[in-house]
């Protein structure tokens, strides 16, 4: 059975985008998330302290603004309640399958795509859009010697209370970096 629809895969703020464009040129699609529910890495990626480091102005959606009460760098949950509020106002919830995720995209000789989910179910598409953002994927840096404490990736960082009573040396310079170093310097010893 081939489908005549289109595969969004991920539900985070371009897979959202994505969707509602779909939707309003009136072309078939699925959209399919990995999560329990819609926000990509602001329901899962990110720790309770993470704000935006862009301006609200800068990361809205064009027609969909964000709340004028909202700070300049919104929080995670309030990004997370403005994705809600951005697929509640266009109808995309619906459309969104979650706890779905992809093991293997394969081309088919007709132009078409055959998706194999994690439970094994194979489905044939039009076309595939992955919006799965580029946070999904830990790194993890390589160092000579042996290091026999405690490891913890930035993906799985979650609260200050993970940093309480322990020495903590942060890797890295990027963003999520040092808004741990902050909190670090808040919450560990």
């Amino acid at each position: 059975m081939h489908s005549d629809h289109m595969l969004v895969i991920g539900a985070g703020p371009v897979g959202l985008a994505v969707a509602k464009s779909l939707k309003a040129h009136g072309i078939p699609y699925q959209q399919i998330e990995a999560d329990s529910g819609i926000g990509g890495n602001w329901r899962h990626g990110v720790f309770d302290t993470t704000h935006i480091i862009s301006s609200r102005r800068t990361t809205e959606y064009p027609d969909f603004p964000m709340p004028a009460s909202y700070p300049d760098f919104p929080s995670r949950y309030q990004m997370l309640d403005y994705l809600k509020s951005y697929a509640d106002e266009f109808d995309l919830q619906e459309f969104v399958e979650c706890d779905t995720k992809v093991s293997a995209l394969r081309p088919c000789e007709d132009d078409r795509w055959e998706v194999e989910l994690e439970d094994g179910e194979r489905r044939i598409y039009k076309g595939i859009v992955a919006c799965t953002g580029h946070h999904w994927d830990r790194r993890w840096p390589k160092y000579p010697g042996e290091f026999t404490g405690e490891w913890i990736h930035s993906k799985d960082y979650k609260s200050p209370k993970q940093l309480r009573g322990k020495r903590v040396l942060v890797i890295g310079g990027g963003n999520s970096a040092c808004d741990i170093a902050v909190d670090a310097a808040r919450a560990a010893e």
